[in-house]
């Protein structure tokens, strides 16, 4: 119970501030404007996520796919032979 109301709070936040960053989006406010003094930070902390991100799908996607050839044709293999239920 615990960790679905964390997960529900967690989720309604997200969602919170998807919503209130569109609109700000909108009216054409960014960060640099809300806080001007931490512009660098700001930078930084952005250039830090946009290289993770970048290196999570250089990583991820072909691991992954590599993973889909063979565990796809498995499944298959398994569910046209396998035991009858």
């Amino acid at each position: 119970m615990r960790i679905a109301r964390l997960l529900s709070g967690f989720a309604k936040a997200l969602l919170a501030s998807l919503i209130t960053g569109s609109v700000l989006g909108f009216l054409g406010i960014t960060t640099r404007d809300l806080f001007p003094g931490m512009a660098i930070y700001i930078d930084r902390l952005t250039d830090a996520v946009e290289l993770t991100v970048n290196w999570l799908v250089i990583w991820l996607v072909p691991n992954i796919i590599v993973g889909m050839v063979v565990i796809i044709p498995v499944w298959i293999i398994l569910l046209i032979f396998g035991p009858r239920r």
